[in-house]
């Protein structure tokens, strides 16, 4: 009785085989580029949050006919006066101390988030659960927060947030708060307006630095 040759695949074949798999899986990750995927969804959601924080500011001055910030010693001349600072702020409304902020500026961070509720949760223009998001933890890194921005003399609020993805730095026309640049957070803006279009090279800004980043703004002009 004869014994029928076994078929199979040669080491080289095999060999051959490997490569196209993994060429294919590098173009495929290439293409997805998984990490560009996990930043788009992070400046996603960021936008979100931020189009979240500015309505309830806006609910807040339409019930008050004053911003959060205006509560508080060094805002509450008029609804005039200038404000910038992260969102953990007192003044911004979402968060307050322990103890309760008297100035505005006191940062009211914690570990797990807010350390007490703000006006804009106290007022119900907000759940108590937004404030524990990772933009108001006190490990938040600067480029992981959300910057709340208004001018003197202009009764627009911009909150905004330096972009992780590639897509969103690549983009021309993204709003730069230079105020934030000068003068850092906490300053208190006394020019005008100033969000301008973003310039230079997005490939040698220090996305990390807020003093070099620049800013997507809600709401976008």
């Amino acid at each position: 009785m004869k014994r029928g040759k076994n078929k199979g695949f040669t080491l080289i074949e095999l060999l051959v085989v490997i490569t196209l798999i993994g060429i294919l899986a590098i173009a495929v990750l290439s293409a997805l580029n998984p990490i560009e995927q996990i930043n788009k969804a992070r400046d996603a959601r960021k936008r979100a949050d931020a189009s979240q924080l500015l309505k309830a500011i806006d609910r807040y001055f339409a019930s008050n006919e004053r911003f959060p910030w205006n509560n508080y010693t060094a805002y509450n001349a008029s609804v005039d006066v200038a404000f910038s600072g992260t969102g953990e702020l007192v003044g911004a409304g979402l968060c307050d101390t322990a103890g309760g902020g008297t100035t505005g500026n006191e940062d009211a961070s914690a570990a797990g988030g807010c350390a007490a509720s703000g006006v804009l949760v106290t007022g119900q223009e907000l759940k108590s659960q937004f404030g524990k998001r990772d933009y108001f933890k006190s490990a938040a890194l600067p480029g992981d927060k959300l910057y709340v921005y208004k001018a003197l003399n202009d009764p627009s609020v911009s909150v905004c947030f330096i972009p992780g993805s590639k897509a969103a730095r690549d983009t021309a026309d993204q709003p730069l708060i230079t105020t934030l640049k000068d003068l850092g957070v906490g300053g208190t803006p006394t020019g005008p307006s100033q969000i301008i279009a973003c310039a230079g090279d997005p490939d040698a800004i220090d996305w990390s630095d807020i003093t070099d980043a620049c800013y997507v703004c809600i709401p976008e002009e």
